[in-house]
């Protein structure tokens, strides 16, 4: 599997590099790690930075930015129509990106009746949105990380064996960690890799 993300997003990084110049190049905050992640989810619409020069990079992702952003990245926009989920504190401007993923079983609300729009995501809760907005599978049932719920255990195995992220340490997820706007853009990067370029054929590569 890792050999498919890297041959994957090497394509995806070509494809990029051939369509113009650097889009992070206005950011401030956006290093080397982040700077092709950015790029893409920039040039792709999916986000924009919280600034003129800074994208948030070191930032915490609220689950309302965090929404909308994989709504776009999954082809969902505001003339999207959906049910509503019954959430009471999401914008009505934003409302179609969680009306959408909620009706997809990609996000569930925090407790009845509210998504907790302003909260910030777990990297936990990340997971569960991106393992199910991409459809990412595994045939594993345990992983090596010791901080993660059991609940979303099967999510980040999902991630995990699909090189989309790889944990904080060996042991350890940082499930309940803040999830960081570079690290949400870098992870949505490499799930696109995943889903919208057709690899060559990876069984020639070593």
């Amino acid at each position: 599997m890792k050999k498919i993300v890297s041959v994957t997003l090497a394509v995806l990084l070509l494809s990029f590099a051939i369509k113009g110049p650097s889009a992070s190049a206005a950011f401030t905050d956006v290093g080397g790690n982040y700077r092709e992640a950015v790029d893409y989810i920039v040039s792709q619409k999916y986000a924009n930075g919280i600034s003129s020069t800074k994208f948030g990079t070191q930032a915490s992702i609220k689950r309302i930015d965090a929404a909308v952003m994989v709504a776009r990245a999954i082809g969902i926009n505001e003339n999207t129509k959906s049910p509503s989920a019954g959430f009471t504190d999401v914008p009505k401007n934003r409302a179609w990106a969680v009306n959408a993923l909620a009706s997809r079983g990609i996000i569930s609300g925090k407790k009845t009746g509210t998504y907790g729009s302003e909260d910030s995501m777990t990297r936990s809760e990340m997971a569960k949105v991106l393992a199910s907005a991409y459809n990412l599978q595994t045939d594993k049932t345990t992983i090596p990380f010791t901080d993660v719920s059991p609940r979303f255990v099967p999510y980040v195995a999902a991630l995990v064996d699909n090189g989309i992220t790889f944990g904080k340490t060996n042991k350890s997820f940082g499930g309940s960690d803040k999830i960081k706007r570079g690290e949400f853009a870098l992870f949505i990067f490499r799930a696109d890799g995943l889903s919208k370029i057709e690899p060559p054929n990876v069984e020639s590569v070593t």
